[in-house]
C-alpha cells in the first residue's frame, strides 16, 4: 500500500511540476510569510528572555550616577558601551543616611583601550565585595576570594575560567565568568575596587584617558572615587521618592542624577511590545496576502483542470481522493515555500543576530535548539495548513460537478 503509484500525494509532487513558475511564485509567497513569521518569533523571544533577564538582573532599584551621565549609565548596561565617569566617593555615605535607602553598593567604571595595553576594549567595573549585592549573586564562591590579580568576566567575553588578560599593562586571572544576562554586563570585566585602584594608581597609560576635557577631576588618589552608587530602597517606598530624597540631600552639592531601574525595564518592555507587534502584524498580511493568492489561482485553474477531475472519475478515482489529491499539491506547494523562508530566515537571524539587537539597542538572551525547533514547526505548521484551507472552496467545487455535464460543455 506504501508503494502505490497513484497515491494523492504521489500525483500531487508530479502534478506541481506542471506549472512551475506559477507554483514557485506562490511558494515564494509562502516562503516570505515562513521567514517572517520564524525570524519574528525567534527575535521576539530573545528580547522577551532578555527583557526578563533585564528586570532580575539589574539588582538596584535606584542608580546615582553624575549629572548629564544618565543615558550613558543606561546604554552601559543595556550594550556594554564601555565608559569612563566619576564622583567623590564621600557621596555614599550621605546617600546611606537618607531614610529608606536599605542598601547601596559603589561601583566604578573604567573603559579599556583598543590598544597593545589591553587585551580587549570593554567595561571594566569595580565593586565593593563586602556590600555588594549585584555582582556577587551570580558568582558567590568566586567573588569571595578574588585576590589582586584575579578577575571575573562576562559571559561574551573570550576568555575561559583560568586565563590571563592584560588591562593597562597589568595581568589577570579570569577566575569566574558570569552567567548570560543579555545586557552589556555579558561584555564587562569586574574586578573589586582594591584592585581597580591600584590598577589606576600611578598606571602610565591612563593619563591620555583622564586628561580628556569631559572629565572635571584628576583621580588622585582613586580610592576617593566611584561612578555610580547602587540603592535598594526599603519594600514599604518606592524607588521614585527615595531617589527624589537622594537628590534633595546631595544632588546640589555633588553635581548628581538618577536612574530608576524601572524606569529602564518600562521603556524597553514598551519599544519590545511595539517591535512585536509590527513583526506579527506584518506575518499576518502576509498570511492573509498568501491565503487570497492561493485561493485566487487555484479558483482560476478550476476550470482548465475540470476535464482532468473527470477522467480521474471516469478511471475509478473517488470524490474523496480527488479531494484528497487537491489537499496535498496544496500542501506541498506551502510547505515547501515554508522551509525555503524557515532557511533563509535563519541565514539571517543567526548570523547577523548580534548586529540586529545592537541596532535595536535592546538586551537579548541566546535561544535553546529545542525553542528554535519549537518555532520552526510551528511556522512549517501554519504554512503547511494554509494551502489546504485556501483551496477549500475550489476543491469543494471541484469534487461536486456532474461528471456528464462537465464532458459535454469540453466537448
Amino acid at each position: 500500500m506504501a508503494d502505490n503509484p497513484f497515491a494523492p500525494y504521489r500525483l500531487a509532487l508530479l502534478n506541481l511540476r506542471r506549472k512551475p513558475y506559477r507554483n514557485l511564485g506562490l511558494a515564494i509567497l509562502v516562503g516570505i510569510f515562513s521567514a517572517v513569521l520564524f525570524g519574528g518569533s525567534i527575535l521576539n523571544s530573545q528580547l522577551s528572555k532578555g527583557l526578563e533577564s533585564l528586570s532580575e538582573r539589574l539588582g538596584a532599584d535606584v542608580l546615582i550616577v553624575p549629572y548629564g551621565y544618565e543615558r550613558v549609565v543606561t546604554a552601559t548596561l543595556l550594550r556594554g558601551e564601555p565608559s569612563t565617569y566619576y564622583m567623590r566617593k564621600e557621596v555614599l555615605d550621605r546617600i546611606r543616611a537618607v531614610p529608606g535607602v536599605a542598601a547601596s553598593t559603589p561601583q566604578f567604571f573604567l573603559a579599556s583601550f583598543s590598544d597593545s595595553c589591553c587585551s580587549e576594549h570593554v567595561q571594566i567595573i569595580g565593586f565593593d565585595p563586602e556590600s555588594d549585592f549585584l555582582i556577587r549573586p551570580w558568582v558567590q564562591d568566586a567573588t569571595a576570594r578574588l585576590d589582586g590579580s584575579e578577575i571575573v568576566v562576562g559571559s561574551k567575553i573570550l576568555a575561559a575560567v583560568g586565563d590571563k588578560l592584560f588591562f593597562f599593562g597589568k595581568t589577570y586571572r579570569v577566575a569566574a565568568k558570569i552567567a548570560p544576562t543579555g545586557m552589556g554586563l555579558d561584555t564587562s570585566v569586574f574586578m573589586p575596587l582594591d584592585t581597580l585602584y591600584a590598577l589606576i594608581r600611578g598606571n602610565p597609560y591612563l593619563p591620555k584617558l583622564l586628561e580628556n576635557p569631559q572629565f572635571l577631576q584628576k583621580l588622585d588618589p582613586p580610592e576617593e572615587y566611584i561612578s555610580t552608587v547602587a540603592v535598594k530602597v526599603s519594600p514599604e517606598v518606592s524607588p521614585k521618592s527615595i531617589g527624589n530624597a537622594i537628590m534633595r540631600a546631595c544632588a546640589a552639592e555633588y553635581n548628581l542624577d538618577q536612574v530608576v531601574t524601572e524606569n529602564i525595564v518600562a521603556e524597553t518592555s514598551r519599544r519590545l511590545h511595539g517591535l512585536s507587534a509590527s513583526l506579527y502584524w506584518l506575518a499576518g498580511g502576509i498570511w492573509l496576502l498568501a491565503i487570497l493568492v492561493i485561493s485566487l489561482v487555484f479558483s482560476v485553474s478550476a476550470s482548465e483542470r475540470k476535464h482532468e477531475m473527470n477522467l480521474y472519475l471516469l478511471l475509478g478515482a473517488e470524490r474523496s481522493w480527488v479531494a484528497k489529491l487537491l489537499r496535498w499539491e496544496a500542501f506541498f506547494l506551502c510547505a515547501g515555500g515554508a522551509m525555503a523562508g524557515i532557511l533563509a530566515a535563519s541565514c539571517i537571524v543567526f548570523p547577523f543576530s548580534t548586529l540586529i539587537f545592537d541596532s535595536l539597542q535592546l538586551p537579548r538572551l541566546g535561544i535553546t535548539g529545542g525553542s528554535i525547533a519549537g518555532h520552526a514547526l510551528l511556522a512549517l505548521t501554519i504554512s503547511g495548513l494554509s494551502g489546504p484551507l485556501a483551496c477549500a472552496n475550489t476543491v469543494w467545487s471541484l469534487t461536486r460537478f456532474d461528471v456528464y455535464s462537465s464532458l459535454r460543455e469540453a466537448e
